[in-house]
């Protein structure tokens, strides 16, 4: 059997698994299908079968994440993100990296870490992903502001977290396990010009070709002429910006679906092409994470899994407690400068949706030979992963009922 033919025989497969836990729990709206196809996966793993494919950094990062961003940003509520800024940005450009320097200072005790390897690990594993947050707002009926925010973020932090990434593996490279750099007043400033200047040109390298990418659509008056341009925006922006221009591909990709997504609320109404476009691509992206939901739990190395549990257990708290030590008093601080505030079941929500799966598992999967030797790096992030996918998901209809939030309850979201 070609190697062609054997991957295509082992996408099938995933598929075919998926689509009987689909039937299994079509009926069964307090389950969430992305966290059973991750415990499904998890089984896998246990009964030691070999799906036939292998997660790879680049895989994830080049095949599977574009789509999955692009079509993220091209259904959200551009008008409702725009009024949602501030409290995106600041939970991304504050939050992100505070979250990093607390997880990395904790970790050096917690998990007897030093101190550059448990900042690397908290900024692999911390940001938020689209793949993960979307997949579970599509399950359940929740109202659209607070979908939004918890989107917007998850799509932005991402190419964040990749910045903050690369500068603590090449600050680690320069300097063996030194990191103290960063905390001088140079140090600081430098790390946030990096975010500036490779997140931020990424961002609007990406708004630019989204504007010209929607003009040229306008005029187009079949699908396939869109779907075609719409492929090209969502991986040529990608491998453009991130391959030849050093800049934030990820970021480039989400300023792109942003300006070139058709919204009556904030472009002319949808042509039919693009309505049947839009389809489409939300039919790739739900292939692309099914596939990828499975392979994260089969790609766990069970014995150290079962090794390291204790490890992954608490790695899997902090990180939750982290994201709640952000969430709560960023939020908080918001809403006392605008008007329109979150309340605090929302607040509630935003802590408890924030799984940590595709982009993590990319980044512990590009980390470079030599750097962090020794530590179980890569079983912790995947073990994280999976727990948040499956315990965080799965108790995801309870939290929504405790808060008050379940149905899309609009009073939830009210100021």
């Amino acid at each position: 059997m070609s190697g062609i033919t054997a991957t295509l025989t082992s996408v099938l497969a995933v598929l075919v698994v998926a689509l009987v836990v689909r039937l299994l729990v079509r009926h069964r709206d307090r389950v969430a299908y992305a966290s059973v196809l991750a415990a499904v996966g998890l089984g896998v793993a246990a009964l030691g079968l070999d799906p036939g494919l292998e997660l790879t950094a680049d895989v994830i990062f080049l095949l599977l994440l574009p789509p999955i961003v692009f079509q993220g940003t091209i259904e959200i509520d551009v008008r409702e993100l725009r009024d949602d800024a501030p409290l995106v940005l600041v939970l991304t450009l504050v939050g992100l990296p505070l979250a990093v320097a607390l997880l990395g200072t904790v970790g050096t005790v917690a998990f007897g870490f030093e101190l550059s390897v448990a900042l690397l690990f908290a900024a692999i594993v911390l940001p938020t992903d689209p793949a993960a947050v979307l997949s579970m707002f599509e399950e359940f009926d929740v109202a659209e502001r607070l979908a939004v925010t918890i989107e917007g973020e998850s799509l932005l932090n991402d190419g964040v977290a990749i910045v903050v990434f690369s500068t603590l593996v090449a600050t680690i490279q320069a300097s063996g396990e030194s990191v103290t750099d960063i905390a001088t007043v140079a140090g600081l400033s430098g790390f946030a010009a990096d975010i500036a200047v490779v997140g931020g040109g990424g961002l609007v390298i990406g708004v630019v070709v989204g504007l010209l990418a929607h003009r040229l659509v306008r005029g187009l008056s079949d699908s396939m002429s869109v779907l075609l341009v719409t492929i090209a925006v969502a991986y040529g922006s990608f491998l453009v910006v991130e391959h030849y221009l050093h800049l934030s591909g990820v970021l480039a990709t989400v300023g792109a679906g942003l300006a070139m997504g058709a919204h009556a609320e904030t472009h002319d109404a949808m042509s039919d092409p693009e309505h049947t476009v839009q389809e489409v691509w939300d039919t790739l992206a739900f292939l692309v994470t099914t596939v990828l939901y499975v392979l994260i739990g089969a790609s766990v190395e069970l014995a150290e899994f079962v090794d390291h549990a204790g490890l992954i257990a608490l790695a899997a708290v902090l990180v939750l407690l982290v994201r709640a030590a952000t969430i709560y008093p960023l939020v908080t601080a918001t809403n006392r400068l605008l008007g329109d505030s979150v309340p605090t079941n929302c607040q509630h929500i935003m802590v408890w949706s924030g799984l940590h799966t595709v982009v993590p598992v990319a980044l512990v999967l590009a980390v470079p030979d030599g750097v962090a030797a020794g530590r179980p790096l890569e079983t912790m992030v995947f073990g994280v992963a999976v727990l948040s996918l499956v315990v965080q998901g799965l108790l995801m209809p309870a939290v929504l009922d405790l808060t008050g939030l379940a149905g899309g309850d609009a009073d939830g979201t009210a100021g």
